[in-house]
């Protein structure tokens, strides 16, 4: 098994003369016994769960008991090599590029073997391989079998809770596996997992089972690893496997290259935990749609290629580079983030911004189509703070929606926040931005739009929220349920010897049906067998308790009725609404 892995990276690193890249097969006792690891700064937080833990284990588990005498192979690891000295002795280390996953989580089954076993000599093997005890007389110094190199904290956690006897049944985990730090939650959330599926009896019947496991896992399960001695290699590994389907996101590699650039190791370490914050907090994929936003606001211009390469070649090789490689980039994200979380996620959020503000964005990110609105919020953000804000996210969502309602294309909108951008980052005084041209788009188009039908079109349910918004007190936020949908007050089939048959003629009914004044918001699913009733039957039965936080919607309540002349009220006042919100000349 190793000699095609070899073959592989010796073709894909055919250009390096650096250095040698050597590889093997190795079984879990020895991975814990002869090699030293170090996670380095460019790796993501632990982040497997209970599916991955209990997958892992119940695999090794059959394997021991249904093939005993065969192998089982958890996966690759890639390393680099280095010579380290502590305390006077020098010792070969391993940076860890790749495989931390399953190699912390064997960290943590083996501190709760430990803590499950009454055998001396076993309890005694796994304290081996999770750290070597300090002995002054022989000049063997203390070691932990992994070092994770910017997390303090997860240092004070593997004293605590991993080296400890006992410590993976202590108290305190079910706390700190409800904590917002990604790694000690995960590690801790990991343990008890463990715990759960080695202490009972389903797995393991009886104690012969489980020694049969544990020596299993130690003798027969085995990774195949590759190293590499050089720095450069290394990295170049790290981003092989990113095209070759390890799950390395977007963000782990510009994070690697950002703190490759950085030379202090203070300011590496706190960068790389910064970083492992944010996407803890986020969640990988949102973060990498945030650095995204963030590559926008720089660029201003849709992007061709992905994330990485955009940054590459139109950030960095930007003539002059837009953003410098290091603490000028961590920077640039950390100054986004927080206006992102003040202007978007209401966190810290400006008082004099009030519930309008709040209720304004959440209906754009709930019934807009994309987030290319936001670049331009966090660029105002950045540079007026929330001075006129209320009045930019006015200008803003109507020109984006209003592209959007008038078919301008995605790289048509896009282009015209981009615009925004160019218009904020050139004006001296919020005024210069909001007298702009840039939020210029045919109202009298829009108006025609909004008159005709619109039941079946993407932006339906916009507007109606938008309506919903419009009609609101912002005396409060506006709580939008989690299930909207968009319903007919006029049925599309009324039965028979229905009211509706007699207040509309079949013209009335088709020229009408699909238009705004006879659509509204429920905050539930639609119950197609009441959706056909007579309004004063279907007001009661059917809206009355799907509109209870729907401030336009509600208003059908007030109405007793529902005929033709009640139809055109409702949709002229509902259009005059949206014009004056669209700023429409008269």
């Amino acid at each position: 098994m190793a000699y095609p892995i070899r073959q592989f990276l010796r073709c894909e690193m055919s250009s390096s003369k650096k250095g040698q890249i050597e590889s093997a097969k190795i079984v879990i006792g020895d991975v814990f016994s002869r090699f030293w690891f170090r996670i380095p700064d460019y790796q993501r937080a632990y982040v497997w769960g209970k599916d991955e833990i209990s997958e892992l284990i119940d695999d090794v588990n059959y394997a021991s008991e249904h093939n005993p005498e065969g192998q089982y192979f958890l996966g690759s690891m890639v390393l680099r090599k280095a010579t380290r000295t502590s305390d006077g002795v020098s010792f070969e280390e391993y940076e860890l590029l790749d495989g931390q996953q399953r190699l912390t989580t064997l960290m943590l089954m083996l501190a709760c073997i430990r803590d499950r076993v009454t055998d001396a000599k076993l309890k005694g093997a796994c304290r081996e391989m999770l750290f070597q005890e300090e002995n002054k007389w022989k000049k063997i110094p203390g070691r932990n079998r992994i070092v994770y190199d910017i997390r303090d904290n997860v240092g004070t956690f593997i004293e605590r809770y991993i080296k400890a006897d006992g410590g993976s049944r202590s108290a305190d985990l079910p706390g700190i596996a409800a904590s917002k730090n990604l790694s000690l939650a995960n590690m801790a959330a990991g343990m008890q997992t463990i715990h759960a599926s080695i202490d009972g009896a389903e797995r393991f019947p009886s104690a012969a089972d489980f020694d049969r496991f544990v020596g299993f896992l130690l003798n027969n399960a085995l990774f195949i690893y590759v190293a590499t001695e050089d720095l450069d290699d290394a990295f170049r590994l790290f981003t092989i496997l990113n095209d070759r389907g390890i799950p390395l996101s977007n963000s782990d590699i510009l994070k690697a290259k950002n703190l490759g650039a950085i030379t202090g190791e203070k300011d590496r370490g706190k960068w790389a935990e910064y970083w492992e914050e944010v996407e803890g907090e986020m969640g990988r994929d949102e973060f990498d749609r945030f650095l995204s936003l963030v590559r926008t606001i720089y660029v201003k211009d849709k992007a061709r290629e992905g994330l990485l390469k955009e940054f590459d070649e139109r950030i960095y090789g930007a003539k002059p580079p837009l953003l410098a490689l290091g603490t000028d980039t961590f920077g640039a994200v950390k100054a986004h983030k927080d206006a992102y979380d003040e202007a978007i996620q209401f966190e810290g959020q400006p008082a004099s911004l009030g519930n309008a503000y709040r209720n304004r964005i959440n209906v754009m990110r709930r019934g807009l189509p994309a987030t290319d609105w936001i670049p331009p919020v966090l660029a105002w953000y950045r540079k007026f703070k929330a001075q006129s804000l209320i009045d930019l996210i006015e200008r803003i969502d109507n020109k984006f929606s209003a592209d959007w309602i008038l078919q301008l294309t995605p790289t048509q909108r896009i282009s015209n926040m981009n615009d925004v951008l160019k218009a904020i980052e050139a004006a001296a005084t919020p005024d210069g931005v909001l007298s702009s041209n840039v939020f210029d788009f045919d109202d009298k188009l829009l108006a025609t739009l909004l008159d005709g039908a619109i039941y079946g079109r993407r932006f339906a349910k916009y507007v109606l929220l938008r309506l919903e918004y419009l009609l609101a007190s912002h005396a409060a936020p506006l709580n939008l349920p989690d299930e909207i949908s968009v319903e007919h007050i006029l049925p599309q089939t009324p039965g028979k010897t229905s009211q509706w048959l007699k207040d509309f003629t079949e013209e009335q009914r088709e020229s009408w049906l699909h238009r705004l004044g006879n659509l509204t918001l429920l905050s539930r699913r639609k119950n197609t067998s009441l959706g056909n009733l007579d309004f004063a039957d279907k007001r009661v039965r059917y809206f009355e308790d799907r509109v209870e936080s729907l401030p336009n919607s509600q208003r059908l309540l007030a109405s007793g009725t529902f005929a033709l002349a009640d139809l055109e009220a409702r949709h002229k006042d509902l259009l005059d609404r949206l014009a004056e919100s669209y700023g429409a000349k008269p």
